[in-house]
């Protein structure tokens, strides 16, 4: 068999080919391997409350949808919650319900949410957080911190599943 220049360079573009596009497929980042679990628990306490004249703790149901809606790094997020809140007049229960986003698809992320809470004592109100959210990809547990209404400046706990 005889080589000659031009099935020397057929043979190279082909392995060219073939190693450049190995080569790409091997820097692909698995969007999987990222991915936080999607349900979640949260606790959440104003340990400070607004000066001590008000004090909320809630507990609620969170819902992740990770790049569905804006792309890979910014998930939208739903919870609907109950809690109870002391305060200078007295105090009650409440019901809450937000949307939100959750940025970031590593261990750092900054949350916001907006929606209504329905005080038994007070009625319906809005509702929102910021805030900032510690939460591992395929990790169960979460940390929250930040302020918003109804949880003032709040700390929270959470357990993903």
């Amino acid at each position: 068999m005889k080589i000659t220049t031009k099935n020397f360079i057929h043979k190279g573009l082909v392995f060219l080919l073939i190693f450049i596009s190995h080569s790409m497929y091997a820097q692909d980042v698995k969007i999987d391997s990222k991915k936080m679990y999607n349900n979640s628990l949260n606790i959440s306490i104003g340990p400070g409350g607004i000066l001590m004249f008000y004090l909320p703790a809630s507990i609620y149901y969170e819902r992740m949808f990770q790049g569905k809606l804006f792309g890979p790094k910014i998930s939208s997020i739903t919870d609907v919650g109950f809690g109870l809140e002391t305060h200078w007049g007295g105090g009650g229960s409440f019901y809450m319900g937000r949307y939100g986003i959750l940025t970031g698809n590593g261990k750092h992320h900054l949350e916001a949410k907006v929606g209504a809470v329905y005080f038994t004592d007070l009625g319906l109100n809005p509702s929102f957080a910021l805030g900032y959210r510690s939460q591992k990809p395929q990790s169960h547990f979460i940390f929250r911190t930040g302020v918003g209404w109804p949880e003032a400046l709040y700390v929270s706990w959470g357990f993903s599943f």
